[in-house]
């Protein structure tokens, strides 16, 4: 049975962390999501029972390429942020896990050292999600593809971290 209540304050605070770090994610990508609608409508592609919206026929280019972009955020985002958020839950747990079995002895500072990590690739991890999506709006190509990296390095430490936890 997982109990939060002993554990380490690094511990703790890579819970919180999570909690607070995966509130700004949804709240991150329900505004590109808004972004997506509002990006359809100015082009002229929503259902066409939404009679509000502007036809499609006169949408600029630049309304059809904004579209475009929109909806390439909103796809990136599916590819990487749900994936990452599984890897993030996952690896405070086993970290959490960690803490129980070893309580405060020596050892609590492995799960202290995982639980900083934790901490650590998940905040970059979400900075670069919001960074890349302010990046891909303006279309800058290569700090795209700088924050894209940064964040996808610390999928892979997110995942990492949770696995080698999870065997001490």
């Amino acid at each position: 049975k997982l109990c939060y209540c002993n554990m380490s304050s690094l511990s703790t605070q890579a819970l919180r962390a999570t909690a607070v770090l995966s509130a700004v994610l949804w709240f991150k990508v329900c505004a590109t999501n808004i972004g997506l609608g509002g990006a359809k409508n100015n082009a002229g592609t929503r259902p066409a029972e939404d009679s509000y919206q502007k036809n499609a026929a006169d949408a600029t280019e630049e309304d059809k390429t904004n579209l475009d972009r929109a909806q390439r955020i909103v796809n990136n985002d599916l590819e990487n942020i749900p994936y990452t958020m599984v890897l993030a839950w996952g690896s405070v747990y086993c970290i959490g896990q960690l803490q129980m079995k070893y309580g405060l002895k020596v050892s609590s500072y492995s799960a202290d050292g995982h639980a900083l990590a934790h901490i650590v690739f998940y905040t970059i991890f979400v900075i670069s999600r919001v960074a890349h999506s302010i990046v891909y709006i303006k279309g800058l190509s290569t700090p795209r593809s700088i924050v894209w990296l940064f964040g996808a390095l610390c999928s892979f430490g997110i995942a990492i971290n949770g696995a080698i936890a999870s065997f001490k």
